[in-house]
């Protein structure tokens, strides 16, 4: 096969219009598809958690409600942006999310940027369009800080590499600022943004070494960057009373596989050979990206680039840094916040698409080989998001489709239209306070918090922080258990959870419990004896 190169300028500025519009046509795709994905997809119960934060009146209420009283537990730079939206756009799921989304497209650009300046334009275009394929695009529709975070990861490196490379007179004020503004957001976003931290600084201190020579203004940039850690000291402190007898105190090794697995699928829900099957496949596609990476920089660090340059080192490191990013979570959550979750790390996937793009820039020189690699993932990234959509929006339809009441829950619904209706469930308490049709109906749900009782079925009592909380600035209502006990004949749904304790408590207390039927995704029942052996009167918010 023969690779065609670029001799003229005339050939070098169509390769470059050429790649900046697959560029463009790769974000507009980003853009069509998360807007459709996110305008069918119910909000969470995470999400719940930073809606109702980030809907208060004021930004100065925002940063009021993480300092004192939160819910959603995080430093404040996410829910301001997020309430910064929710002020442009309304207090809508598409303004919660609308900071993630921004920030995957960030990640787009970032590694579009970085991956140019080692294997040129093709390698670039590939880079931008891979992201759609793999499970993290999700978190460009989810309003939490994770699809924010992968865009500031990216934004770091890329800004890092332009100061790197600037040229000897030329400014490099823009790229530091950003530098610096992307440690920053990073940090007083998610408190695991502090890693962040280590592929820049590995890269810079290889970088230094190499030179024998220190960057004055690159590490100015990190520290001040790195001097918003004291920002978010504070709001630290409003997560001790979780962290008491938080429902997830132990990290475990098996973290670190799990988040490199679901950088790409949703492998879990597959039946058990598969994912087997799959942590291999993706374990020996990982040798072979490193090795190929590895080989690479052997061959290409003592020789010109396409651009005339050699590939830095330093610039390897800092990949090989971040693509090491859940092995340092594990070890983070392990020993300082003692709690993790893949999400925290999806920032490995910059090494992955960067590294595939690279290490395919020989083969890339091919125009046959170019232009079907990008038709396969234009019309791949259509397939699979494609069936996300089409699989949340038959989620949206049958949740919609369980407001739909039965004759037994709507008379006993309808025989005291005054009369509140409890659940203990959180996530189906936002649902239906939500989405349900009827204001009525909607307005009359009540959650049931205890923690007693939470401690003693669940050993932990997470929720029942969360309600306490949300009293000072949710417009819910919630009822403490011993409140709830003393209504006569409270009507309840129950939803038979492992993060519910109502119904095993009820049968604990042996009160009287009358089955009505099925109703809004779990069972409504009714209580009757409560009043007579409880008497505290009822003062919900």
């Amino acid at each position: 096969m023969s690779f065609s190169r670029v001799p003229s300028s005339s050939a070098a500025l169509r390769e470059r219009v050429t790649s900046l519009s697959i560029g463009a046509l790769s974000l507009t795709l980003t853009v069509v598809l998360a807007y459709v994905w996110s305008s069918v997809r119910l909000l969470e119960i995470d999400e719940y958690l930073s809606f109702y934060t980030d809907r208060v009146p004021s930004m100065a209420d925002v940063v009021r409600v993480q300092l004192h009283s939160p819910i959603s537990l995080d430093p404040p730079t996410y829910h301001l942006l997020s309430h910064l939206a929710m002020r442009l756009l309304g207090p809508t799921a598409l303004a919660l999310r609308l900071p993630a989304f921004i920030g995957f497209v960030l990640f787009q650009v970032s590694v579009f940027f970085f991956v140019r300046r080692i294997a040129g334009w093709r390698s670039a275009s590939v880079a931008l369009a891979l992201p759609l394929l793999t499970f993290s695009f999700f978190y460009a529709v989810q309003g939490r800080p994770y699809g924010l975070l992968l865009g500031l990861y990216a934004m770091s490196l890329a800004c890092w590499q332009a100061a790197t490379r600037a040229p000897v007179g030329r400014s490099r004020l823009l790229a530091l600022v950003g530098l610096a503004s992307a440690v920053a957001l990073a940090i007083t976003s998610h408190y695991f943004g502090m890693l962040i931290l280590l592929p820049v600084c590995l890269g810079e201190l290889a970088r230094s070494l190499h030179r024998r020579q220190l960057d004055y203004g690159i590490l100015a940039a990190i520290a001040v960057g790195m001097g918003s850690i004291v920002s978010i000291l504070p709001f630290r402190k409003a997560l001790l009373l979780y962290r008491v007898h938080y429902y997830s105190t132990s990290v475990d090794w098996h973290i670190i596989p799990e988040s490199y697995c679901t950088l790409f699928a949703f492998y879990r829900a597959w039946s058990h050979w598969q994912q087997h099957l799959y942590e291999f496949s993706l374990c020996a596609v990982t040798l072979a990206l490193a090795v190929a990476a590895l080989l690479r920089l052997r061959h290409v660090t003592m020789r010109d680039s396409t651009h005339g340059e050699s590939d830095p080192v330093h610039e390897w490191v800092a990949l090989f840094s971040i693509a090491l990013l859940p092995i340092f979570g594990y070890l983070f959550g392990r020993f300082v916040t003692h709690t993790m979750d893949a999400r925290y790390v999806i920032a490995a996937l910059f090494a992955f698409v960067a590294c595939t793009a690279i290490v395919f820039q020989q083969a890339l020189r091919s125009n046959i080989v170019f232009y079907s690699v990008i038709a396969l993932l234009f019309a791949g990234a259509v397939k699979i998001d494609c069936g996300k959509i089409r699989m949340h929006r038959a989620g949206e339809a049958g949740t919609m489709a369980s407001f739909h009441l039965s004759p037994e829950a709507s008379a006993a619904f309808a025989s005291d239209p005054q009369r509140r209706i409890y659940t203990q469930a959180l996530d189906s308490f936002y649902i239906n306070t939500s989405y349900e049709p009827d204001p009525a109906i909607r307005s009359r749900f009540c959650l049931v918090y205890g923690q007693d009782e939470e401690l003693g079925w669940l050993d932990h009592d997470t929720n029942y922080i969360t309600a306490i909380n949300m009293q000072h600035f949710a417009p819910l209502c919630t009822i403490s258990y011993r409140d709830f006990l003393a209504q006569p004949a409270p009507l309840i749904l129950v939803y038979h959870s492992n993060w519910e304790w109502l119904e095993r408590d009820l049968a604990a207390k042996r009160l009287s419990v009358t089955p009505i039927g099925p109703a809004l995704r779990g069972d409504l029942v009714q209580l009757h004896t409560a009043s007579m052996l409880y008497s505290t009167s009822l003062h919900p918010k």
